[in-house]
């Protein structure tokens, strides 16, 4: 069977969910959701095992002129990865103090072995409460490996004191936000998908090479 084939194939599959979700009030879609999401702390553990000591520090540069300069503040960064872009923000904010957490070990051994001057600790977001108030809260390229990522921002909201800031893929025109597949990917984010929050889109960068993509960047403000 060709490449052809077995995309109709999966088409018709996808619609098909999609319709009887609408039927059963998104039921069937949550489930389908639920089996098809890969971000697991196993999955992530063993995906950034794979990166070696250095991912990806270029998704932070914008945060460099959102920040204060010459002032101290606190800012935790979710879903941080190997730590690269909380090494990026302490470089360039020095009195800031700066915290990492991220859903898998591995991770968090790597960022820890490069830094002494930046806390990093294993956090599931999904699970657990933010532990304490923070300035700022950076969720850099993680909300969409969420089903859900609503109950995200309002957990965050209630940890942060000045704002949040996001950068996510820039999905621009679509029906659902609500991705079907199996993958790490599972939300699409337009200039309106935080319309209900006190939200700045900040912007929406050029196709980025590397990733294949647009940014979109947004401030949530408590």
């Amino acid at each position: 069977m060709g490449q052809g084939y077995l995309g109709r194939i999966y088409r018709a599959v996808v619609d098909a969910v999609k319709y009887l979700d609408r039927l059963t009030n998104y039921k069937v879609g949550n489930l389908a959701r639920k089996i098809t999401n890969v971000n697991t702390k196993h999955y992530w553990d063993k995906y950034l095992h794979a990166r070696g000591d250095f991912w990806r520090d270029f998704p932070y540069q914008f945060l460099l002129e959102e920040l204060p300069k010459k002032e101290k503040f606190t800012l935790l960064d979710i879903g941080c990865a190997l730590g690269d872009g909380c090494r990026l923000l302490k470089k360039h904010f020095p009195l800031a103090d700066i915290s990492g957490a991220d859903l898998s070990q591995v991770g968090i051994e790597k960022a820890r072995s490069k830094s002494q001057d930046i806390e990093y600790f294993t956090f599931d977001l999904n699970k657990q409460d933010i532990p304490q108030k923070y300035d700022y809260i950076s969720l850099i390229h993680i909300l969409e490996h969420f089903d859900d990522p609503f109950p995200i921002i309002d957990k965050c909201l209630k940890a942060v004191t000045r704002a949040v800031y996001i950068s996510t893929p820039y999905g621009e025109k679509f029906t659902d936000p609500r991705l079907y597949w199996k993958g790490e990917h599972r939300y699409l984010f337009n200039e309106q998908t935080f319309a209900k929050y006190n939200c700045t889109v900040l912007k929406v960068t050029e196709r980025i090479e590397v990733v294949g993509t647009k940014y979109i960047l947004y401030k949530i403000v408590p």
